[in-house]
C-alpha cells in the first residue's frame, strides 16, 4: 500500500477545502493514512486524547501517542512523538500546525477542536472525516485483496457453522461459535457482535421479531438468520444468509427463493456509472414479480439496502434511494435485503460485492441454495 501517495492525495483535498492541516484520532482515517490497524472499531470514542495523526500541508505526517506506545507497527513513513499528557499534546500541536483552518476527525470531536484551538488561539476547526472518507471511496488492489480474503474466511466460517448446528442450540451459543470459528481461521477482531437469530414459525406476531429467548434452544419449524463479520489486516467482512430448520412451509421457502432471485438480479444488473440510489428500485421490482416486495417494504420502509465497506464496516456511500453517488470500478458494495412475515419468518442475505470495470463480482460465494436444514441423523 502507497501510504505516501495517500497523503499526497489528501494533502491535494486540504488545498482545494482551503484546509491547512488535519489530525484524526484512532478510526478508520488513521488507519488508512498510516497503516496502523489498532483495534478501533468496537472501542468507544475516547474522551481525551489517544493516537493522533497530524498532516500539515508539508513535511512528513506525524504520529503523537499520549502516555502509551504506538500499538501496532506503522507502515506509512511518520514521524512519531510522544506527549504524556494533554498539555503536551496542545504543545506538540502548536508545533506541528501552522495556518488558520483546520480539519478534525468527527471520530474525536468531543475533545479535538478544543485542543486545536487551545494550540492555536483564534483558528478555525471544522469536521474533516469527509476528506478521507472520499479516498477511500475507490480501493486499491491491495485493499482488493484484502477484502477478498476476509471474504473467504466468512464463507468458511458459514460453511463450518452449518455443520455444527443441531437441535437445542442456542442463538447465545450460536453467537459464540462464530467468535471461535472465526478465530480458528485467523481473524483479528469482528467487524460487529455476530448473530444467528431466530424466529419460530407460529409464534406471536410482533414489531420486533427477534422475541425468541436467546438462551432457548433451537426446535424444528424456525428461521435461522445470519449477520456477521470479521476483521482481518485491517480490514472488514459483512456478510449474511438465513435457513430454516425442518421442512419449510411453500411460501417460506417461496420467500427465500424470491430474495436470492432478487439479489442476483440485482448483482448482475451492477456496473459503473449506475446511480447507487437506483439499486433498491431494481431489487424491490424483482421481489414483487415474486410477490413479497411489501415484505422487504414493511422491514426497511426508507428503502436502504447496505453501504460501502473497506477498513470501516459503514462506509459512505450508502445504498438508498437518496444516494446520488454513481458506482466506479474498485468500489466494494455490501448489498443486505431482507423479508420478513411477523410470527412466521425472518430472511436475510448480504454479499461483499466488488464493482469491476464492465459489471460486478460477489466477493462472498456462499452456496444460495441451500436452505432447509435437518437435525444430525435425520
Amino acid at each position: 500500500m502507497n501510504y505516501s501517495k495517500r497523503i499526497e492525495r489528501l494533502r491535494q483535498a486540504m488545498q482545494e477545502a482551503g484546509i491547512d492541516g488535519v489530525v484524526f484520532g484512532l478510526g478508520a482515517n488513521y488507519q488508512y493514512f498510516t497503516g496502523s490497524v489498532a483495534p478501533w472499531i468496537r472501542e468507544g470514542e475516547p474522551l481525551e486524547p489517544d493516537h493522533l495523526l497530524v498532516v500539515g500541508r508539508e513535511g512528513l505526517p506525524t504520529i503523537i501517542t499520549v502516555g502509551a506506545r504506538v500499538r501496532e507497527i506503522v507502515p506509512a513513513e511518520v514521524n512519531i512523538q510522544a506527549a504524556a499528557d494533554r498539555a503536551e499534546v496542545i504543545c506538540l500541536l502548536a508545533g506541528l500546525l501552522k495556518g488558520e483552518r483546520f480539519g478534525v476527525g468527527r471520530q474525536a470531536y468531543a475533545y479535538l477542536p478544543q485542543l486545536v484551538t487551545e494550540a492555536i488561539p483564534g483558528c478555525e476547526c471544522m469536521e474533516a472525516d469527509g476528506l478521507g472518507e472520499q479516498l477511500r471511496l475507490i480501493k486499491e488492489p491491495d485493499e482488493i485483496a484484502r477484502l477478498r480474503e476476509v471474504a473467504g474466511i466468512t464463507d468458511r466460517t458459514m460453511t463450518e457453522i452449518l455443520r455444527r448446528i443441531d437441535r437445542g442450540l442456542s442463538q447465545a451459543r450460536l453467537q459464540q461459535m462464530i467468535l471461535d470459528i472465526g478465530e480458528e481461521y485467523g481473524v483479528q477482531d469482528v467487524s460487529f457482535p455476530p448473530a444467528g437469530l431466530y424466529v419460530k414459525t407460529g409464534s406471536l406476531p410482533s414489531d420486533n421479531p427477534f422475541t425468541y429467548p436467546k438462551e432457548e434452544g433451537l426446535v424444528m419449524g424456525t428461521s435461522i438468520a445470519f449477520d456477521f463479520g470479521f476483521v482481518l489486516h485491517g480490514y472488514c467482512s459483512d456478510f449474511g444468509r438465513s435457513f430454516y430448520y425442518g421442512a419449510a412451509p411453500a411460501h417460506i421457502r417461496g420467500a427465500y427463493k424470491a430474495l436470492q432471485e432478487a439479489q442476483v438480479h440485482l448483482i448482475s444488473r451492477l456496473k459503473p456509472g449506475l446511480r447507487i440510489g437506483d439499486m433498491p428500485g431494481i431489487l424491490l421490482a424483482k421481489l414483487d414479480e415474486s410477490g413479497y416486495g411489501d415484505r422487504f417494504r414493511a422491514r426497511v420502509p426508507d428503502g436502504t439496502l447496505g453501504h460501502q465497506i473497506g477498513v470501516d464496516l459503514h462506509e459512505n456511500p450508502w445504498i438508498k434511494p437518496e444516494t446520488d453517488t454513481l458506482l466506479a470500478p474498485g468500489m466494494v458494495m455490501c448489498i443486505e435485503p431482507k423479508v420478513w412475515s411477523p410470527g412466521e419468518y425472518y430472511l436475510r442475505v448480504e454479499d461483499m460485492v466488488l464493482i469491476t470495470d464492465d459489471g460486478a463480482e460477489s466477493l462472498t460465494g456462499f452456496d444460495r441454495d441451500i436452505f432447509e436444514l435437518y437435525p444430525t441423523g435425520a
